[in-house]
């Protein structure tokens, strides 16, 4: 069976890609990959062919392995940190690189490393949002109160003016206890 690349246009046979072992085993790498992920990464591979050249069976193997731990995983390891990363998450990304790469980045690619880069970039907003909702969420427990409710400021001066909170309440001195000492070390009892 005679398949055209959807991407580059080149002809080939089906058989070809299941006899090759580096072939198949992309090929059944791919059937192991969230749907979502699939067309994305076949696009997303192409920044890594070759001027007048294929790319091999073997490189896209080697390039879609290190990806795919990660894929099913829904997680990107950047910098020894750990993002969460959805697999729409990831389609996106591939498709946007894909599609509209950085003028500056310099094609074809060598490693997934701008990729994984964005992506952790994605994990870092999103952990920064989520760290900015607890702190908003501990303010407003905060401006509650202990009481579970919110107290007036004019609450809180009465309280400080009435008369038993103006009280300073004292303890009993301890049995025994002759009074305070002046400055010569004497009792006054």
């Amino acid at each position: 069976m005679r398949l055209n690349c959807p991407d580059c246009g080149a002809r080939f046979e089906l058989g070809q890609a299941v006899e090759d072992g580096d072939g198949r085993r992309f090929v059944e790498l791919l059937t192991s990959l969230p749907p979502i992920v699939i067309k994305p990464l076949m696009h997303y591979l192409r920044l890594f062919k070759p001027p007048e050249r294929g790319l091999r069976w073997s490189r896209m193997l080697k390039l879609t392995q290190e990806l795919a731990p990660m894929i099913k995983a829904a997680q990107v390891a950047r910098n020894r940190t750990v993002y969460v990363v959805t697999a729409q998450q990831w389609a996106d990304a591939m498709t946007r690189l894909a599609d509209s790469p950085s003028p500056d980045l310099r094609l074809p690619l060598k490693s997934n490393g701008y990729l994984l880069g964005m992506l952790a970039n994605v994990g870092e907003q999103q952990a920064a949002q989520a760290e900015q909702r607890e702190i908003e969420q501990a303010r407003q427990r905060s401006r509650a109160g202990s009481t579970g409710g919110a107290v007036s400021v004019a609450d809180l001066v009465t309280e400080t003016r009435t008369p038993a909170a103006a009280k300073k309440h004292r303890s009993t001195p301890p049995k025994g206890w002759k009074g305070p000492l002046d400055k010569k070390g004497t009792s006054h009892e």
